[in-house]
């Protein structure tokens, strides 16, 4: 399609999607549901040309030029005729979104020395649509500054019409009526730790060869992702026992995995389109091995993500938006017990967080512009400690955001890697 071909003409409002309606109501400035991926190019970043880019790209996603608004029974997403402004980064990334001062968007766009950021509040989008966003905004960058990209390959360029797909909330697409619903675990053990001072917010990146890592996954049988759950949890399990000697004080523990749904269900969605896995143990039942919590992950897994037990999760979640009587409850109330049920169904049944989004791909002539990608979690005060990973040319990028001091969970992580003989580079933001 030509450039100058007239673009169709998009609602000016959306609701939001299932995943979506209950960020509004829990945002604070420690749970501020923002997430952010960051490029490190070759070359300083140029911010004239970063700017333009941003002013290009946009438009090719019309589903985030929008703000919230509140209507009398949901918020709603409505068309921004704002510019989005860039910015320059920060120390603390993933702070709460001011609305005066980002112009009412949903999402930022920073810049650093040779490093482009994009934080996306959850309203919005997953880590699917924020990795694609990102993606795009870097090959319109590279060719402002003269790069000539060609090479368009899964990347949605500005000079094309977005897909209709893109804009759907397709948990309502799937949603399946009068499922049985999931078993909702107890709440899970969460580490200790004083939260620090608003709008801290401390990161520790380590970084593993990607060749080494795969072949111990590969050695033990078990994807990428059960390997670093299974460490996950077996770091939380040592923090548990330091704490709490008595087996009958002891609580389950519980990661939370994220499932990228576009790769159950047929669609091509650019909001969100993620759910969970839990995999979990008991400590309360005996001291666990890893070989023990690496079995358990892998067979949750493995039993957990496939069509017909993800589709009683979208059928709950689902359902509780369509009963007739929440809809009709007021905004205002909606607000009182929103952050009860995130409390109760979300973070209050896990003991953290590890998301995986795999392998970052893009066209070689635009690789080669790139150092590495980063994914940083958003922050949460239960768990206070989260983890996002992805692999880029050579190297995979485990990095924890953390709202208390002692980076202990990150440390015994790393050093249960480092003992099975992977090589780690630790950087921190502090």
């Amino acid at each position: 399609m030509k450039a100058n071909t007239p673009r169709k003409k998009h609602p000016g409002w959306y609701r939001l999607d299932n995943a979506a309606i209950i960020y509004p109501s829990i945002q604070s400035a420690r749970i501020t549901t923002m997430f952010r991926f960051s490029a490190t190019l070759k070359e300083e970043v140029d911010p004239v040309a970063l700017q333009a880019a941003l002013i290009k790209i946009i438009k090719r996603f019309p589903y985030y030029r929008v703000r919230l608004n509140r209507g009398l029974f949901w918020y709603y997403l409505e068309h921004n005729p704002k510019t989005p402004k860039v910015e320059k980064d920060v120390q603390y990334p993933c702070g709460r979104l001011t609305p005066l001062l980002n112009r009412n968007f949903l999402f930022r766009v920073r810049f650093y020395h040779q490093r482009i950021a994009v934080e996306f509040c959850h309203v919005l989008t997953d880590g699917t649509g924020g990795v694609t966003f990102l993606k795009s905004l870097l090959f319109e960058y590279f060719n402002q500054i003269g790069k000539n990209l060609t090479d368009r390959t899964g990347i949605l360029t500005a000079d094309e019409e977005p897909d209709p797909g893109e804009f759907e909330d397709a948990y309502n697409r799937f949603y399946k009526p009068a499922l049985p619903l999931p078993e909702t675990g107890e709440s899970a053990f969460h580490p200790k730790g004083k939260l620090v001072k608003k709008g801290l917010y401390y990161v520790v990146t380590g970084i593993i060869p990607l060749k080494d890592i795969l072949a111990e996954a590969k050695k033990r049988q078990v994807s990428l992702t059960v390997l670093l759950t299974a460490v996950y949890m077996d770091a939380a399990q040592f923090l548990q026992d330091k704490t709490v000697k008595k087996p009958r004080h002891k609580k389950p523990i519980a990661i939370q995995v994220p499932v990228n749904m576009r790769n159950i269900y047929p669609s091509k969605t650019m909001r969100n389109f993620s759910l969970f896995v839990i995999p979990r143990i008991d400590p309360r039942l005996g001291e666990y091995s890893f070989d023990e919590i690496l079995k358990i992950v892998n067979n949750s897994m493995m039993a957990e993500i496939n069509e017909k037990s993800i589709s009683r999760q979208l059928s709950r979640n689902v359902g509780g938006q369509r009963n007739p009587l929440v809809r009709i409850v007021p905004l205002p109330l909606k607000k009182l017990f929103v952050p009860l049920l995130y409390k109760r169904l979300g973070e209050n049944l896990c003991s953290g967080t590890i998301s995986n989004l795999g392998l970052i791909t893009m066209p070689e002539e635009m690789k080669q512009h790139v150092d590495r990608i980063d994914f940083i979690p958003g922050p949460g005060p239960i768990n206070k400690t989260g983890c996002s990973v992805t692999g880029f040319k050579d190297k995979l990028y485990i990095s924890f955001g953390r709202l208390v001091r002692d980076p202990e969970l990150e440390r015994v992580f790393f050093t249960k890697l480092v003992k099975m003989g992977i090589h780690v580079t630790i950087e921190s933001n502090i």
